[in-house]
């Protein structure tokens, strides 16, 4: 879909932005993974506040994070406190990627959300936003309007924008006709670029219909990133060769993206949980803050897999966690994070 009209809004990268929000994970206090989750969280807090970026933690009014992390020897405050800040709020879950606020050119954007179709409880998720909004002021929008729209499904870079169908009418009550009007008339009259989207069903084992962030990812304007498998007895073998096929036919509706790279997966990526099934582990599912990347790896992760993945960003501080434990709930790094501006 091509415009000539000028632009107004338009959604930062996340280069562009110097901090990470993350929901404190205590509602999974009971869970055999719960030590391994704050493990993870750990990890993150330390790796962006050593880069000088910031965190804030989203935390219940009776959450005490720093007993928590005493339970694997760690501590809040071994880490520069300059760079924290914590608020509190009764979230139901903590993939705030999806509900949480996103950055745009003239402040914040809302994101409609309603628990991935109804799936799950989601009230004060869903409330969220206008939470941070009245302890925040800023000038902010809803540009999706009546949309059910996920972060997790949202991909940009400064000038193109790519959605996966596939989550959008599994959540939404409009039709795919309906959802795709309103969506191309907002980026006709209000927004800067261009939108396109890619239809593939989800990973086996994501809950969220087939959230974009494990498929495709910028890994600046003109070059794209995907999800790749070469093994046939991959379990997504064959959605991911229909991906490769539709981004293929993408980069030349665009006049922006030259390139995209597979970043393959072998069977030793799969992921499974304690009863053997099988969790959405994906490379493309990473953090990115300022010059800093925080890519997910599971326990097979070669240092050859994590060679090739560097030399894509010699920039860039690059960094892995191993984040199994974040898949028993069906999310991921990008998933469980939100980036802000401080």
């Amino acid at each position: 879909m091509k415009k000539m009209t000028m632009v107004e809004e338009s959604f930062l990268i996340d280069d562009e932005t110097n901090a990470l929000m993350l929901v404190w994970p205590d509602i999974y206090k009971e869970k055999i993974f719960w030590h391994d989750l704050l493990r993870i969280y750990y990890q993150i807090i330390n790796i962006i506040i050593s880069n000088n970026c910031f965190i804030t933690l989203v935390h219940h009014k009776d959450a005490n994070i720093e007993n928590d992390l005493s339970e694997i020897n760690y501590k809040l405050s071994d880490v520069n406190k300059n760079f924290i800040s914590l608020y509190e709020y009764n979230y139901d879950d903590i993939w705030i990627r999806d509900y949480g606020p996103k950055i745009i050119k003239s402040g914040l954007n809302k994101f409609n959300f309603n628990g991935y179709g109804n799936k799950y409880t989601h009230k004060n998720d869903r409330l969220f936003f206008n939470n941070f909004i009245e302890k925040n002021p800023t000038k902010n929008k809803d540009l999706f309007g009546k949309i059910i729209m996920e972060g997790g499904n949202v991909i940009n870079s400064t000038r193109d924008y790519i959605f996966n169908k596939s989550p959008i009418t599994a959540h939404n009550s409009l039709s795919w006709s309906e959802v795709k009007e309103e969506i191309e008339l907002l980026f006709n009259k209000s927004m800067r670029g261009d939108c396109y989207f890619i239809d593939i069903k989800p990973l086996t084992g994501d809950d969220t219909n087939g959230h974009i962030d494990n498929f495709v990812r910028f890994k600046d304007d003109k070059h794209i990133l995907y999800m790749s498998t070469d093994d046939k007895k991959h379990p997504d073998y064959k959605k991911l060769k229909k991906l490769e096929d539709q981004l293929r036919i993408l980069i030349i509706q665009t006049n922006d993206i030259n390139f995209m790279t597979p970043i393959n997966h072998t069977l030793d990526d799969i992921v499974r949980n304690k009863s053997g099934d099988i969790l959405p582990f994906s490379y493309l599912n990473f953090i990115r803050v300022k010059d800093v990347i925080i890519f997910p790896m599971n326990l097979n992760t070669s240092s050859e897999t994590k060679r090739e993945i560097k030399t894509l960003f010699p920039d860039k501080n690059i960094y892995f966690i191993e984040s199994s434990a974040l898949l028993n709930e069906f999310g991921g790094l990008h998933c469980c994070s939100n980036n802000l501006i401080k």
